[in-house]
């Protein structure tokens, strides 16, 4: 099965980071934030980044012009100004993403996704390109500095945040499956962590 990890680079000292990288085998870091600068930890700065990962034999790609989450376009936002993510996987940028991540894992890289947060479940990554990809048939993992998380574990883990929020299968409506709590619990962690163009606030 064809598959990818990805990863924050969070407040990690460069060399820590590193390992990380070394140890689960990736030699492609594919950037997706949308703005590839932090004020916290510079080292991650979109030139700096790309600079030391080259020294390290590890490629760096900036796209977070595509599989970015920052979004100001109106007809891509909620009413109240978070961007829809199901509204984002429908334009060509962001499938042109998709398309240039799936070359990549067909070609042999070993490619990671990284954005800023640390876990996963707060981001994009997880909530935007990573549903999509696991739809297509890839799969997707999440690494941390203790262990590897599933896609399909996250998923777990958002039907318990919203357990009370969602629809139960019951003798009038028989047809609610997993695959459509899932479906619905992803909507409503797209409502909490979006970025807000509004106020600009939330992931970016």
């Amino acid at each position: 099965m064809k598959q990818l990890h990805t990863v924050g680079h969070s407040i990690y000292e460069m060399e820590d980071f590193l390992l990380l990288l070394k140890k689960n085998s990736i030699n492609t870091i594919v950037d997706v934030r949308s703005t590839p600068y932090s004020k916290f930890t510079s080292q991650y700065n979109r030139e700096t980044l790309k600079h030391y990962l080259k020294e390290k034999k590890i490629y760096y790609i900036f796209m977070g012009d595509l599989l970015g989450a920052r979004y100001e376009d109106k007809s891509l936002l909620f009413d109240n100004g978070k961007v829809n993510f199901k509204k984002v996987q429908e334009i060509k940028s962001f499938q042109d993403g998709i398309t240039r991540l799936e070359k990549g894992i067909a070609k042999g890289y070993n490619i990671s996704l990284m954005c800023s947060e640390k876990e996963a479940f707060d981001c994009h990554r997880f909530g935007l390109i990573s549903e999509f990809l696991t739809k297509n048939e890839i799969d997707v993992n999440h690494i941390y500095p203790d262990k590897v998380v599933s896609q399909k574990i996250l998923e777990q883990q958002l039907l318990k945040k919203y357990d009370k929020k969602l629809p139960k299968a019951d003798l009038f409506n028989p047809n609610i499956t997993e695959s459509l709590q899932i479906q619905l619990a992803y909507e409503l962690r797209n409502k909490d962590i979006a970025y807000n163009s509004i106020t600009k606030e939330g992931d970016d």
